[in-house]
């Protein structure tokens, strides 16, 4: 099964069914109010996710075959995972309904799953809106070098992992 409703959609709408049937007995009311709040979030991010698959879809045709076979593909070892590291830390956007998509277009582009999976772990754990918008204002600069001291290595390892496990056990 695949498209709208697969698995993993039917099983994400029985949760759903199955807290609202919970609430309605517990309080005796259907939860319209919820109900309404995930319609404000599917709103506020539905023009990200477009703009993110948009993206996905569109690095494929934007980034030449040979520049992601040389520098971002399985066979561009260190220089792919250093390439990754860097990219991440320097990405500005971390939602995953944005990054997701736009390594999917680099994974069907060529890029290796290394590559791909360091510069994720870079975006999450060093990307630049995390610690300059939220990190360092809310927890401060001691915290801040405290937390990146003890990350920053994560990403590359992450990523020979990744290549490691890719080139041993093939998805799909």
């Amino acid at each position: 099964m695949s498209g709208a409703f697969d698995r993993t959609t039917l099983i994400l709408a029985a949760v759903a069914a199955a807290l609202v049937v919970y609430h309605y007995e517990r309080t005796g009311q259907i939860p319209w109010a919820s109900a309404s709040q995930a319609g404000r979030i599917l709103v506020s991010i539905l023009p990200k996710i477009v703009c993110g698959f948009l993206i996905g879809t569109l690095l494929l045709e934007a980034l030449p075959e040979a520049l992601v076979r040389n520098w971002l593909s399985d066979r561009s070892g260190w220089k792919g995972i250093a390439i990754g590291w860097a990219a991440g830390s320097l990405m500005p956007i971390g939602a995953p309904f944005v990054m997701l998509p736009m390594m999917a277009g680099l994974l069907k582009g060529g890029a290796g799953m290394g590559p791909v999976v360091t510069l994720l772990t870079a975006t999450a754990l060093l990307g630049p809106s995390r610690i300059f918008v939220y990190e360092i204002p809310i927890m401060g600069g001691g915290f801040f070098l405290v937390r990146f001291a003890s990350v920053f290595w994560v990403p590359p390892v992450t990523g020979v992992i990744a290549h490691f496990v890719a080139t041993r056990f093939p998805a799909g």
